[in-house]
């Protein structure tokens, strides 16, 4: 198959380059074999975002000269990101052809599937020979595998995966080096090589065809085997060389407890569970031979993501070399001075674990109050009752644009944790976000790992130029989040206008090392300005509570991501809420009478509690809105004649479209019964999130007990909180959920360091 090989100079190292030379590039662009005229050529400087344009002459040709900068991204036309420029001390000179081919491009530079989320069916191909004709609606496929000498290869497994059928057809070499498929059309399959997944792909169409795909591949000569930590490790015979599947990375490391010497490296490849493990040698150097077109996360014993090796543009047969300065992280190193504290206390937002779609309303009101108890009766035995409450609007036929001017900044983290599917989606969600903006609107764009940098100054918006930063920027360094607010506010404020929605998003999956009372008190002056804050954590290790606090005290929203995809949803549910409000002022009370107590509300802040009601608020309601509460109560000697008491669900809401105030009453009771063995919860989804909600219950309680140095008692809060969740579970834990297992199970370890340090 034909391949598009890129510079010999795509290599990059991650060392900052402090004096450098020139490079001189010539390059033509065909396009089915004739010049590709008047097309724009786009050059990004990936750390300033300096950005320059050119267009190729009358002969599809165009030269020229880099003479400041570090690393440019070139974008040819619509290929975007086609290749990386890296400027030497020395100086380059370089020139290519470049098959102008879109379709094809796009098709080779897709987000790959995260194999850690699918469970594909294995199809062994069986009795497909080099007779075989197709049946009808399938192709027959030969791989064919030689090394660059023309050796082929036998009894290597080959993998063609269609996504869409969720099967993998699986085959073996022969004696010639082919494997050979008999698969269905009208799919695109990913092919993978002897465990290299993704090595290269086959789209088939309607036609039935036999097909022959001719792959140079080395099979590797160094043993490769998985750990009892699930690892994979390399043992090399002789000394390692690059081959036409695997690049040759040299890794050296500096710093650390053993200053670079005798340290554990990991490798963790993106959209997989794979990881790779070395030690670094006494020059602090590791060697590891990489499947290429993957990006991979660097950490250390004492450091998470302390870099980041990028082969997703490697074609042909290379090798690189990279340093890092390894910083042991404090947490990690020392994790028992870390402990949980009643200020900085975490709690997970229930509703990024709630799955539940809540209806539409089948009436014309816009909001949908969803209610139901969690168990679907009681008996005398019954001590407590959970109440599940959704919301869910309901998109009208006409929206209420908001015809404000926007002035909004992107405050946007890249560092190296963030690298892979999570990068990967924040780019599609920007480029949708982008498209959408109007000429009205003024936006910026900063970017932050270890630094900051304002990569599209405030201003109204370019749509072609926003897309070029989006397309360039890459995940790398560690984790500055006021640095990066600092330059938002900073731009936000050049042209702000009362009369706009100026508003910052901050994104970030890290937690940096400001405190949170300093942060929030540099950023209460632009509060009171009226520059809100929404914010949206990524995964599991953000700063929960500085977040929580920036969109609260700013009335901005607050946006938990568990999955990548989940940065989307965020996104758009912004997008909703700048530009078509449908409701304000969200009101909700429950009423209840003297049979019950009410004791918590979980996902939704309590706004009021009175004696026989309990009430809270949404501020803002836009399309995407899908919100749950859970409200617990507790029972005092429930008997049958409970089921007369009714419970009162109030909602009061201003509708922005009908331009009215709306109010909807909901009616429930506890149904009465005999039966014994009941369950609290019946629903899995449920129980899933009311056993979040315990872990929020927990990690304060123990808090409180950290603060108080009773970690022997904190303990047994955590162990009688795991028995508790088993319990609701059945020991069936989401996959979701499981982190927050974790984590907990890691404070008993750290808390017994703790007891052992204070004896």
């Amino acid at each position: 198959m034909l391949k598009i090989s890129l510079f010999s100079f795509i290599l990059i190292s991650c060392f900052t380059l402090i004096s450098q030379g020139a490079i001189s590039y010539s390059l033509k662009v065909t396009e089915r074999n004739l010049p590709k005229s008047n097309l724009e050529i786009v050059l990004i400087e990936t750390s300033t975002y300096e950005r320059k344009t050119f267009l190729t002459d009358a002969n599809g040709a165009l030269d020229f000269t880099l003479t400041e900068g570090a690393v440019w991204m070139m974008n040819v036309g619509e290929m975007k990101g086609y290749a990386l420029l890296k400027l030497s001390p020395y100086g380059s000179k370089g020139s290519s052809v470049i098959p102008y081919n879109v379709e094809r491009w796009n098709r080779i530079n897709q987000s790959p599937v995260n194999r850690t989320k699918v469970n594909l069916i294995e199809v062994r191909q069986k009795g497909v020979t080099s007779n075989t004709t197709p049946q009808k609606g399938h192709s027959v496929i030969e791989i064919d595998l030689k090394n660059g000498k023309g050796q082929v290869w036998r009894s290597v497994q080959v993998k063609m995966i269609s996504f869409e059928l969720n099967k993998s057809f699986v085959a073996y070499t022969d004696s010639r080096g082919i494997a050979r498929f008999h698969i269905p059309n009208n799919q695109r399959y990913q092919i993978d090589l002897d465990g290299e997944v993704d090595y290269d792909y086959c789209d088939l169409g309607g036609r039935s065809v036999i097909k022959t795909l001719n792959f140079l591949y080395e099979k590797i000569n160094f043993i490769e085997k998985v750990n009892t930590e699930g690892d994979t490790e390399q043992t090399f015979m002789e000394d390692p060389i690059p081959m036409s599947n695997r690049v040759m990375v040299t890794l050296n490391v500096q710093g650390g407890p053993n200053e670079g010497m005798n340290e554990d490296v990991y490798l963790d490849m993106t959209y997989s569970n794979n990881r790779y493990h070395g030690v670094t040698d006494e020059n602090g150097d590791v060697i590891f031979l990489l499947p290429k077109k993957k990006t991979y996360l660097v950490s250390f014993h004492f450091q998470d993501n302390a870099g980041v090796v990028d082969l997703s543009r490697m074609r042909g047969i290379g090798q690189m070399s990279m340093g890092y300065i390894y910083s042991p992280d404090p947490r990690l190193e020392y994790p028992e001075d870390y402990l949980p504290t009643a200020s900085e206390v975490k709690a997970f937002d229930i509703n990024s674990f709630n799955k539940m779609k809540y209806p539409d309303t089948d009436d014309d009101n816009l909001i949908n109050t969803y209610a139901k108890w969690g168990g679907n009766k009681i008996n005398s035995e019954s001590k407590e009752a959970i109440m599940e409450i959704g919301f869910s609007v309901k998109e009208p036929d006409q929206k209420a644009t908001n015809s404000k001017p926007l002035n909004i900044s992107f405050v946007l983290d890249k560092s190296g944790s963030m690298a892979g599917e999570n990068i990967e989606i924040l780019k599609k969600s920007m480029l949708k976000f982008i498209s959408k903006l109007r000429p009205i609107d003024n936006v910026s764009i900063v970017f932050f790992d270890s630094e900051s940098v304002v990569a599209y100054s405030q201003s109204l918006a370019k749509k072609n130029e926003l897309e070029d930063i989006i397309y360039a920027f890459q995940a790398r360094g560690g984790t500055n989040i006021y640095e990066g607010l600092k330059m938002g506010y900073e731009q936000i404020s050049k042209t702000y206008d009362s009369k706009s929605t100026n508003r910052l998003i901050l994104l970030t999956d890290g937690y940096g090392s400001k405190p949170i009372d300093f942060i929030l008190e540099q950023s209460k002056s632009y509060f009171m300005k009226g520059i809100s804050v929404s914010t949206i954590g990524v995964g599991h290790s953000y700063n929960n509570s500085l977040l929580s606090l920036l969109s609260k005290y700013s009335g901005g929203f607050e946006h938990h991501v568990l999955e990548a995809d989940g940065i989307d949803a965020a996104l758009d549910a912004e997008f909703e809420s700048l530009f078509y409000p449908l409701a304000s002022d969200l009101k909700v009370t429950v009423i209840y009478n003297d049979k019950i107590v009410y004791k918590t509300l979980y996902g939704i802040p309590e706004k009021k509690v009175s004696d026989n009601s309990v009430s809270f608020e949404l501020k803002n309601v836009y399309c995407t809105l899908n919100k749950m509460a859970l409200m617990k109560f507790k029972l005092n000697n429930p008997k049958p004649d409970i089921e007369k008491d009714i419970i009162t669900i109030k909602v009061n809401y201003y509708d922005e479209v009908k331009q009215q105030d709306v109010e909807t009453v909901k009616e429930m009771n506890l149904e009465w019964t005999d039966e014994t063995d009941l369950e609290l919860i019946y629903n899995d989804n449920l129980k899933q999130i009311y056993s979040v909600a315990y872990v929020n219950q927990c990690l304060k309680v123990i808090a409180d007990l950290c603060d108080a140095k009773n970690y022997d008692a904190a303990k047994i809060n955590i162990n009688e909180t795991l028995t508790l969740i088993n319990k609701i579970t059945n020991d069936k834990f989401s996959e979701e959920l499981l982190p927050l297992i974790k984590m907990l199970k890691g404070y008993l370890v750290v808390l017994d360091t703790a007891i052992k340090n204070k004896k």
